[in-house]
C-alpha cells in the first residue's frame, strides 16, 4: 500500500512538472462579435494561459447603437453585459467618452480625449481589481491601426498583448468560427452583395458561402475585416453557463444605396438560457468602470549625464572611469552611418559602456546635423546592429538601449555576441535614413500570435524606406510562446519561416525581393553540429534556396549572401537570419523618370568573380544602386597588394559597372576572423577610407564567407546609391 501511494505521488509530481507554467492570466477584449470571442477561446486553449475576465467598451448613451469609432464595434452592445451570465466571467464595461481623435497609424503615449483612453481606463480597472491579470487578448486580424493602439495601452500598463488571430487568412477565420462551435449572428451589414433585409440575423455558418462569394465577386473581406459586416455571438464554448436567445429585434437601415445598402439590428429583447449544469457555475458580474484613464508616465528613468574627454581622433574617455569609446561617423547624401565601440578593463561595466555609446552617439549626430536635425534623425533610424562580448549581458544593455531608442516606429535590429577586441564590451552601429520626403514604414508587432515572433521593445520586425526594407534578425522562436524550437533543422526552418512572414507583410516577399541576406551561426554548439553531421550554415542556405525556388522571383540573379559565425546569439539560438529587401521599384535616389518595376527587373544584374585568394559578387542597377560583397583570404592583405588594387580595384570595377562613383558609396562593413588582428583590419579599413571617405564599420567574428563552403579571412560589404541630395 505504501509503495502504491508513493507511486501515485511520483506520478502526480511528474504530471505537475510536465505541465507548462501558467504565463498569462488574460483580460479578453470583446465587442460581442466573433473575432474577440474566438481570440478568447484560442487563448484559453493554450496550456499556459487562462481567460480571467472580459473587457468591453460601449456607447455613452445606451439608446445609441452605432458610434463613429475607428476602433470599437458597438452594434448589439445591449447584449454584451449578458456575457457575464453566459460565461461565468466578470465583464468590465466602460462607456466611450472620447472620440477617434489621434488618427495617425501610431498612437504613442496617448491623446487626451481619444476613445483609446477609455480602453486604457477599462483595462487599468480590470488590472487593479484583478492583480493577477498580466495580459490582454484581442481579435485583431489585419488592422494595424487597432493592433497598435491595443499594444500601446498594454505597454503603458505592463500587460502582454496576445493576438491569436493576427494575420490569419480570412477564410481560415471563418473555418475556425465553425470548427469551434461559435454561433455568431450578423447584426450589421454594409457591403456590396449583402442586404440588410435578407442577411441580418443569419449565422456565420449559414452565411459562409455568401460571404465567400461576395469576396470573390467584389474583392471584399469574407471575415468582415473591411467593415463589411459585424456579428454578435449567442453561443460558444466560452459560454459554459448559458447561451443567448434573441427574441425581439428590429432593423435600422442606414443606407438605401442601390448597390451597397447598409443596416443593423437593434436587439430589443433576449433571454439567457441556462445550459445543463449551468446553475452549478456562478454568474459573472458586470462592473462599470467610471474612473479616468491613468496618466501615461515615462517608462524609463533618466540617465545621468556622463562627462567625456577627447583622447585621440575617434576616441573619447568617460571621466572618472576606465571606459573608452571609439567612434566613426559619416554622412553621404541622406544616409548617416555611425558606429561606436566601448571598451573597459573593469568588470561588470556593460551598462556604463552602453550609456557612454548612446550619449556619445547623440553628441556626434548633433555635431553633424545640428540639434534640430539630430532630434529628427533619431526618428529615422532604419537599422541597428548590437554586438556584445557576452550575451549574458543582453538584458543590461537592452535596458539602456530602451532608454535611448524611439519606442514608436522603431528601427529593425540584429543582435549577436562576438569576439570584440581587447577590453571591448559593446559595439552599436546605427544606420539613419534622413530623406524626410520618402515614405518610412516601421513594422512593429508586439502582440504574441502565430504569425511571427513579437518584438516586445524599441525595435521592430522591419523598416521600409527609400526602396529598401531592413528586416530584424530572425531566430527560431515559436511565435506563440517566444520559446526556441528544439532541434537544429527545426529551429532554423522556423527562423526562415519568420523571415518569410515578416517580408510578406513588409510588401517585399523574401524569395522574390531579397537583395542581400546575412546568416549568423552560433559557435557555441560546434560539437553538436559535428555529432549530428549537420551545419547551420548549410541548413539555412538550403532553406533559403527553397524559398527562392518556390517564389515568383523574376530577377535572374540570386541575392548576395554573407555567412558569419559568432560566439553566441539571443536566447542561445543556433542561427539568425537578417535580410535586406528590394521594395517596389527599389532605391532610386533621385527624381528622374522611372518606367516601373519592369525596368528594375530588366536592368538589375549580378556580377561574380573568383580567384584563389578573393571572391566577390555584386548586384547593381546602372545609375541607381550597387550592393557588393568581397571575401578575401589573408594572403592578399599586405599593404603592397592593397595599393596594387586587388581589393580597391574590385570595388572600383563594380562601381564603374553600376555607373556610380566613389562619392556614391554610403556604407561599408568589414568582417574579419580571428586570424586577422586589429592592426591588420585597421590597415585595410584605412586603405578603403582613403579612397571612399566613408565610415568603415569593423566587426570581428569567429568565421566569415560568402557561401557556406568558402571560408574567408575578411568579408567586405559595400552599398552605394544615387541620392537626391547628392548626385
Amino acid at each position: 500500500t505504501t509503495r502504491g501511494v508513493d507511486d501515485t505521488r511520483r506520478r502526480r509530481a511528474a504530471s505537475r512538472a510536465a505541465m507548462p507554467e501558467r504565463r498569462y492570466t488574460c483580460a479578453a477584449l470583446v465587442s460581442g462579435g466573433k473575432d474577440g470571442v474566438l481570440a478568447a477561446i484560442e487563448t484559453s486553449r493554450r496550456a499556459d494561459a487562462t481567460v480571467a475576465c472580459l473587457v468591453n467598451l460601449c456607447p455613452r448613451d445606451a439608446a445609441t447603437h452605432e458610434v463613429d469609432s475607428h476602433c470599437f464595434q458597438t452594434v448589439a452592445h445591449e447584449c454584451v453585459g449578458a456575457f457575464a451570465a453566459c460565461a461565468g466571467l466578470d465583464v468590465y464595461r466602460r462607456r466611450i467618452e472620447g472620440r477617434s481623435k489621434a488618427l495617425g497609424l501610431e498612437y504613442g503615449d496617448g491623446e487626451e480625449g481619444d476613445e483609446v483612453e477609455d480602453l486604457r481606463a477599462a483595462l487599468a480597472a480590470a488590472k487593479r481589481e484583478r492583480p493577477d491579470v498580466n495580459s490582454v487578448c484581442s481579435g485583431a486580424i489585419l488592422s494595424d491601426y487597432q493592433r497598435l493602439r491595443v499594444e500601446a495601452v498594454c505597454a503603458s500598463l505592463g500587460l502582454t498583448s496576445l493576438a491569436p488571430l493576427w494575420r490569419v487568412e480570412q477564410r481560415e477565420v471563418l473555418r475556425r468560427v465553425e470548427a469551434e462551435g461559435v454561433d455568431a449572428r450578423l447584426v450589421k451589414v454594409a457591403a456590396m452583395g449583402l442586404d440588410p433585409g435578407k442577411h441580418l440575423g443569419m449565422s456565420i455558418a449559414d452565411a459562409r458561402e455568401t460571404l465567400i462569394r461576395v469576396e470573390d465577386e467584389y474583392g471584399s473581406h469574407c471575415a468582415g475585416e473591411g467593415g463589411e459586416f459585424e456579428t454578435l455571438v449567442v453561443d460558444c464554448p466560452m459560454f459554459a453557463r448559458a447561451s443567448l436567445a434573441i427574441t425581439e429585434t428590429r432593423t435600422v437601415k442606414t443606407s438605401e444605396d442601390r448597390f451597397a445598402p447598409s443596416g443593423h439590428l437593434v436587439i430589443d429583447a433576449f433571454d439567457v438560457v441556462l445550459k445543463e449544469k449551468g446553475d452549478e457555475i456562478a454568474p459573472g458580474r458586470v462592473i462599470w468602470v467610471e474612473d479616468d484613464a491613468p496618466r501615461v508616465r515615462a517608462s524609463a528613468t533618466a540617465s545621468a549625464t556622463l562627462e567625456f574627454t577627447a583622447e585621440t581622433e575617434g576616441c573619447v574617455a568617460v571621466t572618472g572611469t576606465t571606459c573608452r569609446v571609439h567612434h566613426t561617423i559619416g554622412l553621404v547624401g541622406s544616409i548617416l552611418s555611425v558606429s561606436l565601440r566601448a571598451a573597459d578593463p573593469a568588470s561588470e561595466t556593460h551598462e556604463t559602456c552602453a550609456e557612454a555609446i548612446f550619449q556619445t552617439m547623440r553628441a556626434l549626430v548633433a555635431e553633424k546635423l545640428g540639434e534640430d536635425g539630430a532630434t529628427e534623425a533619431w526618428r529615422n533610424v532604419a537599422m541597428t546592429h548590437v554586438y556584445l562580448d557576452n550575451m549574458n549581458q543582453f538584458a543590461t544593455v537592452n535596458g539602456v538601449y530602451s532608454r535611448y531608442m524611439p519606442s514608436v516606429a522603431p528601427s529593425a535590429r540584429a543582435c549577436v555576441a562576438t569576439c570584440l577586441p581587447g577590453d571591448a564590451k559593446v559595439q552599436i552601429d546605427c544606420l539613419f535614413i534622413l530623406d524626410g520626403g520618402n515614405e518610412r514604414k516601421s513594422l512593429h508587432v508586439q502582440s504574441l500570435s502565430s504569425w511571427a515572433p513579437a518584438c516586445i521593445g524599441p525595435y521592430g520586425q522591419s523598416i521600409r524606406v527609400n526602396g529598401l526594407a531592413y528586416v530584424a534578425g530572425q531566430i527560431g522562436m515559436e511565435p506563440t510562446t517566444l520559446d526556441l524550437v528544439p532541434g537544429i533543422v527545426a529551429q532554423l526552418d522556423r527562423a526562415m519561416a519568420s523571415a518569410v512572414a515578416v517580408a510578406d507583410i513588409t510588401g517585399a516577399p523574401l524569395g522574390e525581393r531579397a537583395l542581400a541576406v546575412t546568416f549568423y551561426t552560433s559557435a557555441k554548439y560546434n560539437a553538436d553540429y559535428e555529432a549530428e553531421g549537420v551545419h547551420p550554415a548549410n541548413v539555412m542556405s538550403a532553406s533559403f534556396e527553397r524559398v527562392v525556388a518556390q517564389s515568383g522571383r523574376r530577377f535572374l540573379w540570386r541575392p548576395t549572401t554573407t555567412y558569419l559565425t559568432v560566439t553566441d546569439l539571443p536566447k542561445n539560438a543556433i542561427g539568425e537570419i537578417a535580410p535586406t529587401l528590394l521594395v517596389g521599384t527599389g532605391p532610386l535616389g533621385d527624381e528622374e523618370s522611372f518606367e516601373g518595376e519592369e525596368t528594375l527587373v530588366r536592368e538589375s544584374v549580378r556580377g561574380d568573380s573568383a580567384c584563389d585568394v578573393m571572391e566577390s559578387t555584386s548586384v547593381r542597377r546602372p545609375r541607381r544602386f550597387l550592393q557588393c560583397s568581397i571575401s578575401v583570404k589573408r594572403a592578399v592583405l599586405n599593404s603592397d597588394e592593397l595599393t596594387d588594387g586587388h581589393i580597391l580595384a574590385r570595388i572600383a570595377l563594380y562601381l564603374g559597372e553600376a555607373e556610380l562613383t566613389a562619392s556614391h558609396v554610403s556604407t561599408c562593413r568589414l568582417y574579419h576572423n580571428l586570424s586577422v588582428d586589429s592592426a591588420l583590419s585597421e590597415t585595410l579599413a584605412s586603405a578603403i577610407r582613403r579612397v571612399y571617405d566613408v565610415p568603415i564599420i569593423v566587426v570581428p567574428v569567429v568565421a566569415c564567407g560568402l557561401t557556406p563552403a568558402t571560408a574567408a579571412d575578411v568579408v567586405i560589404e559595400i552599398f552605394a546609391r544615387r541620392d537626391d541630395r547628392h548626385t
